[in-house]
């Protein structure tokens, strides 16, 4: 009996071990699926609970003007958050959703939801705050309710220059702009913050912390000056409020070195608040058109197809303009029959078949290096967001009607930049610089650590040719009466179709002006471009008083003296050559120091100035003829109507009912036009009508 107990107890015994040791193998391999599988995960988990790892953000740089005036830069904000846990145990989930909802303009459900949900630890409820808001939840005392320190761009000027500059994400991520082009150079680089906390995320008496100290970005100096840009904005917004185009954008560049001085993109927008919901008005709004679009230049091209026909050796004396012109089987027609023309004619008309003629002797060889070395076809260099290489025809395709198209300024596409900086090659004498937006980058204390000299791309035509071209140039100011007194001024322009969707707009034109100054040592360059004019309505008359403006506020801020030569600039008296000869009168003209331009062939019929009125030497006097060029096949003719004694709004009126383009000279009552009263024209022909004042005398 006592064997059999024995038996009995050690096989329980063995029993028990056999469980223990079962018991042991699942412990041990539990302890190791948490240590070894899980243990890095349960580590992380409880090193979230008591230590807080926090990206500590870079200060962004800011941006500057070239006399380092800011124009954004990076200010303190605060960012609201949650703290359920907190919340929970002061049980005022309700309280806290009706006090933020109101002063925060924030759902009330959305926020209790947030304020109840004790799943999270932490939750930002809204992000850059404004101070006030600030102060009226700091002063609420609401448990379970913090602020993180936040940085939040800042734009002192609001619209000021906004296409240029650009905006960022809330995140401070540059979007547009010089706030995406240098981007990287602004951001800096971000520090971390690690520290012990409570559960609570309420700090820990006497923890450890460690923090890596972030580095500040740099700041970007732009080439923009302050000044000037305001003088341009305040002239664009001029001429969209009173012209009301679709859009209009402006540029002041120095001549000297392609440094831009301001760029102006008209409807503007906050940077401070940009429409976030709306992206499509969005990325309306933040292009900047003048370096980002491409469109058709129209007949201000003819100047570069003169200057390049001129340089290369292949101008002709006289160019005969009957309205239309064949290439090739391809119709090219031109807003008016100017009849012969020699090339300062072919530019001052904006005469698209006198271009024409000009590119097609040139051959497409020698046409394509032209249009090369004027920077047409490849991206500009600018040191910017966008740059676009705008869209030619392949050399190898052209044909010898795409050549002449071209040289009148249709069927390419071309940005007003590349506009600017072939104007600007001309202007200073043949040098094509890359266009300059950034003159460097400073520090903290306005040091500047990197210097970007300017950058002579080429030559584009010959310092001979460049002259030529700007007594040219001259001529077109003095006839517009673009003048800054106590300056010589030069000037081109002209006009091109818009396009929607690839469709002509009809009635609808961009019409561009650049002027510059001194002419006698150019300077400074302005140019504005307005999309959606009315067709019926010139460059002239539209844009080429703001260029004015613009032009003598950049002379005065950039300590430019006026020519003491300028002071007394040669006038003389305009003869009277009606019923003269065409030749006769040319030559009349030409010995008073006067050029002459004109529609046709025998008699002068009428003048524009009069006779015996003083014009600046070298202008040009618009001559009416008696035997009209041939005009367009089966164009329809109107009757010139007489102008005398209208206003300026009756006369255009009146013009635009009659089928006519009106320009307009001077300012006052009509008293005296070109073509005359009566004279028979096809219609959409120019009409001059010369304005004067009118001085009432004293009694």
């Amino acid at each position: 009996m006592a064997t059999s107990h024995v038996l009995i107890t050690r096989k329980r015994l063995l029993v028990l071990l056999i469980i223990l040791i079962v018991l042991i193998i699942l412990l041990m391999t539990r302890v190791g699926y948490w240590s070894l599988w899980k243990g890095a995960d349960l580590k992380a988990q409880a090193e979230s609970q008591w230590v807080k790892d926090t990206e500590v953000s870079a200060k962004r740089g800011s941006i500057m003007d070239r006399n380092q005036q800011i124009l954004a830069q990076s200010a303190a904000a605060d960012t609201v958050v949650l703290l359920p846990e907190k919340i929970e145990k002061a049980q005022n989930a309700g309280e806290v959703a009706d006090q933020l909802s109101q002063i925060l303009g924030l759902d009330r459900e959305e926020v209790y939801q947030k304020a109840a949900n004790t799943e999270k630890k932490e939750i930002w409820l809204k992000r850059q705050i404004s101070m006030e808001q600030s102060e009226q939840i700091e002063a609420l005392d609401l448990d379970g309710v913090a602020f993180r320190d936040d940085v939040k761009r800042f734009y002192p000027n609001k619209d000021f220059a906004a296409q240029v500059i650009g905006y960022t994400t809330l995140d401070g991520e540059g979007q547009t702009g010089i706030e995406r082009r240098y981007n990287t150079t602004l951001s800096g680089r971000a520090g971390r913050q690690v520290a012990e906390t409570a559960k609570d995320g309420s700090g820990v008496p006497n923890g450890q912390e460690m923090m890596i100290q972030p580095q500040d970005g740099l700041n970007v100096v732009l080439t923009i000056d302050e000044i000037t840009q305001s003088f341009l904005e305040t002239a664009c917004k001029k001429l969209y409020e009173t012209q009301s185009p679709e859009s209009v954008q402006g540029l002041v560049m120095d001549v000297t070195n392609g440094e831009v001085l301001a760029m102006a993109n008209i409807p503007e927008f906050d940077l401070n608040s940009p429409p976030r919901d709306d992206a499509e008005a969005l990325s309306a709004l933040s292009a900047n058109v003048i370096t980002a679009t491409a469109y058709e230049p129209g007949n201000i091209f003819g100047i570069f197809t003169a200057a390049a026909a001129l340089d290369s050796g292949t101008l002709g004396g006289e160019y005969a303009c009957t309205g239309s012109h064949i290439v090739d089987g391809e119709v090219i027609t031109c807003s008016n029959a100017h009849g012969s023309q020699d090339m300062a004619n072919t530019v001052l008309n904006h005469c698209s078949i006198g271009a024409a003629m000009q590119a097609g002797a040139m051959g497409r060889d020698v046409f394509y290096q032209y249009l090369k070395g004027f920077g047409f076809g490849t991206k500009t260099g600018i040191d910017f967001s966008t740059d676009t290489a705008g869209d030619l025809t392949e050399k190898r395709y052209a044909r010898e009607e795409d050549v002449a198209v071209m040289g009148a300024g249709t069927d390419l596409k071309i940005s007003q930049m590349q506009l600017a900086g072939a104007a600007g090659s001309i202007i200073n004498g043949g040098t094509l610089y890359t266009p300059k937006m950034v003159l460097g980058l400073s520090d903290a204390d306005g040091n500047m650590v990197e210097s970007y000299e300017p950058e002579a791309k080429g030559q584009s035509v010959t310092a001979e040719t460049a002259a030529q071209i700007k007594a040219v140039m001259e001529s077109r100011a003095q006839t517009d009466g673009v003048a800054v007194a106590g300056y010589s001024t030069g000037a081109m322009c002209g006009y091109a179709h818009q396009y929607k969707d690839g469709a002509v707009v009809q009635g609808r034109v961009v019409s561009t002006y650049i002027a510059y100054a001194p002419a006698d040592d150019p300077k400074y360059m302005v140019m504005i471009t307005a999309t959606g004019m009315p067709a019926t309505e010139t460059v002239e008359t539209a844009c080429a008083p703001y260029v004015q403006e613009t032009l003598e506020g950049a002379l005065k801020n950039g300590n430019i003296m006026p020519s003491e030569n300028m002071q007394e600039q040669e006038k003389v008296t305009v003869p009277n050559v009606v019923g003269m000869e065409l030749q006769e009168a040319r030559d009349a003209l030409a010995n008073a120091g006067l050029q002459s331009s004109y529609d046709g062939n025998g008699v002068v019929t009428s003048q524009v100035p009069a006779a015996d009125e003083t014009a600046y030497k070298n202008s040009t006097v618009t001559l009416s003829m008696e035997t009209k060029a041939m005009q367009q096949e089966g164009a329809e003719m109107v009757t010139v109507p007489d102008f005398t004694g209208m206003d300026m709004a009756a006369a255009r009126d009146t013009a635009v009912s009659s089928g006519l383009v009106f320009i307009a000279r001077g300012n006052g009552v009509a008293q005296g036009q070109s073509p005359a009263a009566g004279t028979q024209v096809s219609k959409g022909s120019n009409i001059v009508v010369d304005f004067r004042l009118q001085i009432a005398s004293a009694e």
